[in-house]
């Protein structure tokens, strides 16, 4: 089954979709969906029952396997937040960036999407760290800071089922789980109808630009050898040529 849904499609099923159908027909008029249950054989959390949108499993593709590389050490986060109207998508991030480049001297990877719920729209944000720099505790303390300023309505750090300290990105399958739990993110209900539905860090959106106009390579692939090469005590015979 082709991976790709379009509106005209879902309005022939609108009676049999669940009561969300039109939500999302207004909210992705012209926008392709995935359903597969796997992205580049990856698991995820999609199904022809539970669609994303692809263009941000492909962001949240290109944060976990392809950026994540700018870190030796990284961990990656879940932050869900809901803002006051004393800030904005835009003034978040550079709140983010502005905390992590004067105290940790780097800026975070990062992909958010925007959701609604019977309160209005909130944000989750997939959020990747130096482990080397920086903790959870530093996403706490911005956070708190900005919910004191009357800038956060709330907010909240959620952490993997098995790891209260965030998500290790060192093993492949570090990556395929994280990435599997982030896609999350890409699901179509509950997104906003007139809204920005996804925004990245510069590097992100730079890197996943790249890689779209490479013809979309296999970067977790890549990925697969770059971890096998600087795997502690791993016989590098076979890369020498």
């Amino acid at each position: 089954m082709s991976a790709w849904i379009f509106t005209s499609l879902l309005e022939i099923n609108l009676r049999a979709a669940k009561p969300y159908s039109k939500l999302i027909i207004m909210t992705i008029k012209h926008k392709p969906q995935y359903i597969l249950d796997q992205y580049q054989g990856i698991p995820i959390k999609c199904s022809a029952q539970y669609p994303t949108f692809e263009n941000i499993v492909q962001a949240l593709y290109i944060l976990v396997y392809d950026a994540s590389r700018v870190f030796r050490y990284a961990r990656g986060y879940h932050v869900r937040t809901r803002f006051t109207d004393k800030m904005t998508c835009s003034e978040y991030s550079a709140h983010l960036n502005n905390y992590y480049k004067i105290k940790f001297k780097y800026i975070p990877l990062r992909v958010t999407v925007s959701e609604t719920d019977e309160s209005g729209i909130h944000h989750h944000h997939a959020i990747i760290l130096n482990d080397k720099l920086s903790r959870k505790s530093s996403l706490q303390h911005l956070h708190a800071k900005l919910k004191k300023e009357g800038k956060l309505a709330d907010y909240s750090i959620i952490a993997p089922d098995h790891d209260k300290y965030g998500h290790h990105l060192q093993t492949i399958e570090d990556l395929d789980s994280y990435f599997k739990w982030m896609t999350y993110l890409a699901k179509i209900k509950s997104k906003p109808i007139k809204h920005q539905l996804w925004s990245g860090s510069r590097k992100v959106t730079s890197m996943l630009k790249d890689w779209r106009d490479s013809k979309m390579p296999d970067v977790r692939g890549a990925r697969i050898k770059e971890i096998d090469f600087n795997a502690p005590g791993r016989d590098l015979s076979n890369f020498i040529s």
